[in-house]
């Protein structure tokens, strides 16, 4: 048995560009007019909470605004609405579904397909039932649910308990995060990068801080464990 974790940000979807301007959309739809110290404040707050792996840095950090600013919606409230904007203006990276039809094609019985993912859980899951993915996963690890993120060994070792196999694949946009220590956790690490990342990898090939394949599309990735 083969199981394939995905990355999710950067890797399934495109975050968007004008995150605080989602903020401004969610505390809108709260009947909040949104501050310029708004966001500053939102945004250290939920990387000090996502850092630490907390199970809700979104619910957290927007319990943190509402105190700060003294607002009148709870932060459930606040917290839904942003992550409901933040999963609506994601995009999928071209290959996505392709490529998942084709690892779990009938050709394939052996292989089972995981997302490995720093965030919290309710946000990350929110993305892909937003794209119709969520069905297409055996199981979805999340450093707000492990207590754990990647780079941490606990969190591929979290995976490993999620989908039980022989042989474990990760697929990430993120080579130092994600692949290298994906790679010392037993992965075959899949380095998703763009054309100018991959000529980086290409000409320093005798660095021993390598991928154990590279490739510039989802589409390759199949292909790469056929």
């Amino acid at each position: 048995m083969q199981a394939v974790f995905f990355d999710l940000d950067g890797t399934l979807v495109e975050l968007p560009d004008d995150f605080a301007g989602l903020l401004e959309s969610a505390l809108a739809d709260r009947g909040v007019t949104a501050d310029p110290e708004h966001a500053g404040h939102y945004f250290e707050a939920f990387f000090d909470h996502l850092d630490a792996c907390r199970a809700e840095p979104y619910r957290m950090a927007m319990a943190d605004l509402r105190e700060t600013f003294d607002l009148d919606p709870t932060a459930e409230g606040l917290a839904e609405s942003y992550t409901e904007h933040e999963a609506a203006a994601t995009s999928l990276r071209p290959g996505v579904r392709e490529v998942l039809d084709e690892l779990v094609s009938s050709d394939a019985p052996h292989r089972r397909l995981g997302v490995l993912t720093n965030g919290g859980v309710r946000a990350q899951r929110r993305k892909l039932e937003h794209h119709n993915l969520a069905d297409r996963f055996d199981a979805m690890v999340v450093s707000g649910d492990v207590g754990a993120g990647k780079s941490d060994p606990e969190i591929f070792a979290a995976a490993k308990e999620a989908i039980p196999a022989d042989e474990y694949v990760f697929v990430a946009d993120d080579l130092e995060r994600d692949v290298l220590p994906a790679q010392e956790a037993g992965f075959t690490g899949i380095y998703l990068a763009d054309e100018d990342e991959a000529d980086e990898q290409s000409e320093d090939a005798e660095n021993a801080d390598q991928p154990d394949e590279t490739v510039t599309s989802l589409r390759e990735v199949s292909g790469v464990l056929d």
